[in-house]
């Protein structure tokens, strides 16, 4: 993690750092050289999204002031959000994609915020992050599935919410379920406590206790996904 972080928004959100450090080999030929790799670039930028302000509101709590309140929004965070809609839906992309059901992609993407109320106050910032994201997939033209997801998106036909874009990518890179979704948690954790880190003046072991404390949970709900 850069020491100095430099303060931008994305998005929604004010971000403090792009690099999780996940290591993953992909194949990158036919995408443009010299660019991060779009798996390691949508876990880096979950912070435009998935700020503790935003978190906040989308679960209709007050803004966070100390860190026993960032704990408890973590873990409302988790049960609410992460667990119930986030990760069953990138499980779920990820299903359809590599099947190349490209109608049944469209079809989850356009479903989240209907399925998912609580979903309503951050689709807006997903779904920038989601088209921006699916942009970067545009070179892979063999790619029926992403050709198709892009041209509904371009059309009005999906939304292309983030979850669904990282779940496509995932299966477009033979991502393992259990690794993109283990990945995708820890950043989102990550990501949540990160956007905190400043105001309340967190050090690296405050941040480590807090995620260790939602991530030591999740192994379970991802077992039952990929069962």
């Amino acid at each position: 993690m850069n020491p100095n972080p430099t303060r931008r928004f994305v998005y929604n959100c004010p971000v403090f750092r792009q690099n999780t450090g996940v290591q993953t080999v992909l194949d990158t030929d036919t995408l443009p050289a010299g660019g991060q790799h779009p798996y390691a670039a949508q876990l880096d930028a979950l912070e435009g999204v998935l700020c503790v302000d935003a978190i906040a509101g989308a679960l209709g709590t007050a803004r966070v002031g100390t860190v026993l309140e960032l704990s408890v929004l973590l873990e409302r965070y988790r049960v609410t959000l992460l667990e119930p809609v986030e990760l069953p839906a990138v499980v779920a992309a990820h299903r359809h994609a590599a099947r190349g059901e490209a109608q049944e992609l469209i079809a989850l993407d356009q479903s989240l915020a209907g399925t998912h109320p609580e979903w309503l106050q951050l689709a807006a910032a997903s779904q920038r992050f989601g088209t921006d994201h699916l942009k970067r997939l545009q070179p892979l033209r063999d790619e029926r599935v992403v050709q198709r997801f892009i041209d509904a998106a371009r059309e009005g036909r999906a939304t292309a919410n983030h979850p669904v874009v990282f779940g496509l990518t995932m299966a477009v890179f033979s991502i393992a379920p259990r690794q993109g979704l283990g990945d995708y948690a820890q950043s989102a954790l990550e990501a949540v406590v990160a956007t905190a880190a400043a105001k309340l003046k967190l050090t690296q072991v405050d941040r480590d206790n807090l995620i260790g404390r939602s991530q030591a949970r999740l192994p379970e709900a991802i077992e039952r996904m990929v069962a």
